[in-house]
C-alpha cells in the first residue's frame, strides 16, 4: 500500500536536520528511492513508516500532520517549542 504524504514526511524530516542520506539509512532504501519519494510523493507505508517513526521520537510526540491535529496537539507542540499558550487565548 502507497503512503502519499511521503514527500511531507521528508520534508518534515529534513526541517529536522536528516540529509537524503540519513533518511536512506533509517529506512533502509537506496539514496534515489528517498529522492523519488520527495518528488513523487509516495512510498510503500511500511518502509516511510520507519522515518515518521523516528520523527516522532524527535519531536516527542506522534507526528500528526495540520489538518489530523486537534487544537490540544498543537497547543502542546507550541508548549514544547516555548511558546506560552493557554485556550483563553485561543477563544
Amino acid at each position: 500500500m502507497a503512503n502519499y504524504k511521503a514527500k511531507e514526511i521528508v520534508e518534515a524530516a529534513e526541517v529536522e536536520g536528516l540529509t537524503h542520506q540519513d533518511i536512506a539509512k533509517i529506512c533502509n532504501v537506496s539514496l534515489g528511492t528517498v529522492s523519488r519519494w520527495k518528488t513523487v510523493g509516495r512510498a510503500r507505508s511500511n518502509v516511510i513508516a520507519l522515518l515518521e517513526e523516528n520523527l516522532s521520537g524527535k519531536i516527542g510526540v506522534r507526528r500528526k500532520y495540520l489538518d489530523e491535529a486537534s487544537l490540544e496537539d498543537l497547543a502542546e507542540r507550541a508548549r514544547q517549542l516555548g511558546f506560552r499558550v493557554s485556550f483563553t487565548d485561543i477563544k
